[in-house]
């Protein structure tokens, strides 16, 4: 989305320091082998998901489709590999990854191409290997707001439907918490974070 590559630096001051999303970064960490490479779905800026991970020593792969967003995740995060695309135009053979993430990009997309990349996430995955998933807690499918002064559509569900949701793809879903956080320019938001593993 164009509207990300004038955010990407107010969107990392606001949101690049979410304890939450840290803590369920460095469960995976703790979980996938270091040989395990790992893919990072709307990777953003780098910070602070592919960051974490490189300097545990993992193969990262970042996806995200705003170039504004990749030119800061190169110069912050350089043993990292990064990818311009969008996440819906992934093939369902991209690739065999130890552990899978998306922190709050798959809000971005209809309901309808959320669960058909939920799919494609679980097809992914190593057996045994995990996906941490952090969304916005709302009942919607691609409605208007404004984000950070930016006019984007977005979608969610609440936690149990969206456990559900991630449980259809053929995860096993290990945990679900909702949480509020406050982005450093506010307002507080309520957040989705699950972790699921694709059975061995």
């Amino acid at each position: 989305m164009e509207a990300f590559d004038q955010l990407a630096e107010l969107y990392q001051g606001e949101h690049s320091h979410n304890p939450h999303q840290a803590a369920l970064i460095e469960r995976i960490d703790s979980l996938v082998p270091a040989t395990a490479p790992i893919l990072d779905l709307g990777c953003g800026t780098g910070v602070p998901t592919a960051k974490i991970f490189t300097e545990s020593g993992h193969r990262v792969v970042g996806v995200d489709i705003s170039e504004g967003m990749l030119k800061l995740a190169r110069d912050q995060v350089p043993a990292a590999e990064f990818v311009k695309t969008d996440v819906r135009e992934l093939p369902a053979d991209y690739g065999n990854f130890g552990a899978v993430t998306a922190f709050f990009s798959l809000l971005m997309l209809s309901r309808a191409d959320i669960e058909q990349t939920l799919a494609k996430i679980a097809g992914w995955l190593q057996p045994g290997g995990y996906f941490g998933l952090g969304m916005v807690n709302m009942d919607a499918d691609s409605l208007p707001i404004e984000f950070l002064g930016v006019p984007v559509t977005v979608s969610g569900y609440p936690q149990d439907e969206l456990a559900a949701r991630v449980a259809e793809a053929g995860l096993v879903v290990e945990s679900a918490e909702t949480v509020d956080f406050t982005p450093a320019g506010g307002p507080q938001e309520s957040q989705i974070f699950i972790l699921a593993r694709r059975p061995d």
